[in-house]
C-alpha cells in the first residue's frame, strides 16, 4: 500500500477545482492505479467529461472501468495500457477532440526510489522509476 493515493489527501488536495469546473473537466491520469483520482473529483462533485486513464495493471484499469460504471459516469473514459503509448501524436489528438486537459495528475512508480519494497534502489534511472520522465513529457507537449 505504499505505492498509492490516498483519496482523502487527494480530494483535500482537489477541493480548489471544485468552483473553477462545475461544468466538467478533462483528466489526463498517469499511473492512475485504481483511479483515487477520479474516485476524488467524483466525491467532490467534479463532473469529468473526458478522462485519459493510463495504467499498465489490467486488474487496476478493470477496477476503475467498473467503479466508472457503477457510479454512473457520464463523461468519456479512455484506457491507455502502458504510459509508453502516449506520444505526441496520441496526445495531440486528444487534446485537439476535447480542448485539451484542465487537470493532468499522476502517481508515478517510485519503486526504485522508496525504501520499504523489494526492488534495487536505483533513483530515477531505475527500470520502474525511470517512467517519471514520461510526465515531464507530457507537460512539454
Amino acid at each position: 500500500m505504499g505505492n498509492l493515493f490516498q483519496i482523502d489527501t487527494v480530494t483535500y488536495h482537489l477541493l480548489v477545482l471544485k468552483d473553477r469546473f462545475p461544468n466538467g473537466i478533462n483528466v489526463l491520469s498517469l499511473f492512475s492505479g485504481i483511479g483515487g483520482a477520479e474516485i476524488a473529483l467524483h466525491r467532490l462533485g467534479i463532473p469529468m467529461k473526458n478522462v485519459v486513464s493510463v495504467e499498465i495493471s489490467e486488474l487496476s484499469r478493470n477496477v476503475v472501468r467498473c467503479w466508472w460504471e457503477q457510479t454512473n459516469q457520464r463523461g468519456n473514459l479512455y484506457h491507455l495500457a502502458d504510459v509508453q503509448e502516449l506520444n505526441a501524436n496520441r496526445l495531440e489528438h486528444y487534446i485537439s477532440s476535447f480542448g485539451g486537459f484542465d487537470l493532468v495528475i499522476g502517481g508515478s512508480l517510485c519503486n526504485n526510489l522508496a525504501g520499504s519494497n523489494r526492488h534495487h534502489r536505483d533513483g530515477l534511472e531505475g527500470k520502474e522509476s525511470s517512467l517519471f520522465f514520461m510526465t515531464i513529457f507530457v507537460y512539454w507537449i
